[in-house]
């Protein structure tokens, strides 16, 4: 008998929301708030606010900090 299992995936888009950071970074919300207040990361580059006033992040931007080449 085949069995099958059904998977999905989520791939984020260019900017994402914070409910998608520690699963696609593994960056808590808490780690991600003290890149922002400490300025690691910049508004505007790293993340900034949409139009519902939530806070987004951008995917390639955060790809490039983590590999050095902020």
């Amino acid at each position: 008998m085949n069995t099958y299992k059904h998977q999905s995936w989520v791939v984020p888009g260019l900017w994402f929301r914070q409910n998608l950071l520690e699963s696609t970074f593994d960056i808590s919300k808490e780690a991600a708030r003290k890149y922002r207040s400490n300025g690691l990361w910049l508004e505007g580059k790293h993340w900034r606010t949409d139009p519902a006033n939530r806070i987004v992040y951008n995917r390639v931007e955060i790809e490039n900090w983590l590999g050095g080449h902020s």
